[in-house]
């Protein structure tokens, strides 16, 4: 399978106050040129339109050696690598202008129905993917499941409303707003003092225009964070997210048992 290959310069409003691209924005880089790429190869939104279908992500885990900043400019790699009834895969890999790594990523992503939001069957659809493929991540990426952690001794940040800017060309919550609201909360509940090591997004559940989420935070020892979004009021769990940061101390902030 041809390898997808595209140069971003990071723009000044994409970094943050250490002159870093932001994880969200970066976020946006790999969801464009995977966008790109499908368009690419037939399968883009247009095609998927045309089976009453859509793109969308379901995983994600970037790990990142060095981050961006600004007017750096990038290249961003990314090829498909295999698909089962339900997942397909994309791998993705970012290099600065003199060729070494800042960071490696892998994906899983889904087709619903536009009506029901049921799965479609990949099996069923001519999507002329590789059935394996080179894996950018050392190990297996695996699907982030709630634990007990969130129950006893997590942070309670404010709920988000989800406004009309972060829903997306399918109508739901864009994958990369999630993000942002998750480093957000952990950046209010716990101080992040150094570079993220890694990211990763386990998404379960749309949200629309006008809905609450609750965001529960919980802190690991070495530096490891984690965030369940969940619908207020309700059982229902949207995402979940996990951070681990080369260094990391906790902030004063006021805890709850949930």
């Amino acid at each position: 399978m041809e390898v997808k290959e595209e140069k971003f310069r990071i723009r000044t409003y994409e970094c943050g106050i250490d002159g870093r691209i932001k994880i969200f924005s970066l976020m946006q880089y790999l969801q464009e040129i995977a966008a790109l790429h499908a368009e690419q190869l037939g399968l883009g939104f247009d095609k998927l339109s045309e089976m009453n279908g859509y793109w969308v992500l379901s995983n994600i885990r970037i790990e990142i050696s060095r981050l961006p900043g600004r007017d750096d400019e990038i290249t961003l790699r990314t090829w498909p690598s295999g698909y089962s009834r339900t997942i397909a895969t994309r791998e993705f890999v970012g290099k600065d202008q003199n060729g070494s790594d800042l960071f490696h990523a892998g994906s899983e992503w889904m087709v619903l129905n536009k009506e029901t939001n049921r799965l479609k069957n990949l099996f069923r659809l001519d999507l002329s993917l590789p059935k394996t493929g080179v894996k950018a991540l050392p190990d297996e990426l695996n699907r982030l499941e709630p634990n007990g952690d969130y129950r006893v001794g997590a942070v309670r940040e404010p709920p988000v409303r989800v406004p009309r800017s972060s829903i997306d060309l399918n109508g739901h919550v864009n994958n990369t707003e999630y993000v942002r609201w998750g480093i957000d909360a952990l950046s209010r509940a716990f101080k992040l003092e150094d570079s993220i090591r890694y990211v990763q997004a386990t998404y379960l559940s749309e949200v629309f225009e006008g809905d609450e989420l609750d965001l529960l935070a919980t802190s690991k020892t070495g530096g490891h964070f984690s965030v369940l979004g969940k619908k207020s009021g309700t059982e229902t769990n949207v995402f979940l997210m996990e951070v681990s940061c080369f260094t990391a101390g906790l902030a004063e902030s006021a805890e709850f048992n949930l």
